[in-house]
């Protein structure tokens, strides 16, 4: 009977030790983590860089206007005063510049969501 009340005390005792050298092994492994200096998902968000795309498409549309403002001015002299040509040129010039400005929108939309996880 003397033994087996030393044997359960050598029991709860082993017991403990155990639960220490977890909780102890935990913790040290626990204390090794650092802070990383850059986001897990490799996306960092970044003004300069959407100010550079918002640049970009405001530059993709002033080369689009300018690449068309010849062409324009030498459809008009071509009409050689023609009411109805010169219309439909006026048309077709709205028209250009009505496209290029959906595409600049388009651009700067697609800059503003830059990294928002929209999985496009």
């Amino acid at each position: 009977m003397h033994l087996a009340r030393n044997l359960g005390r050598l029991r709860r005792g082993s017991a403990f030790a155990l639960l220490g050298v977890v909780l102890t092994v935990i913790t040290l492994s626990l204390s090794q983590c650092r802070m990383v200096d850059e986001r897990l998902t490799g996306v960092a968000v970044s003004p300069a860089k959407a100010n550079s795309c918002l640049t970009q498409c405001q530059q993709a549309f002033q080369d689009s206007v300018q690449s068309q403002v010849a062409n324009h001015a030498e459809n008009s002299r071509a009409c050689a005063g023609d009411s109805i040509c010169l219309a439909l040129e006026a048309a077709r010039w709205e028209a250009l510049m009505a496209r290029f400005k959906a595409d600049r929108i388009a651009c700067q939309t697609a800059c503003q969501h830059q990294g928002s996880g929209g999985g496009r």
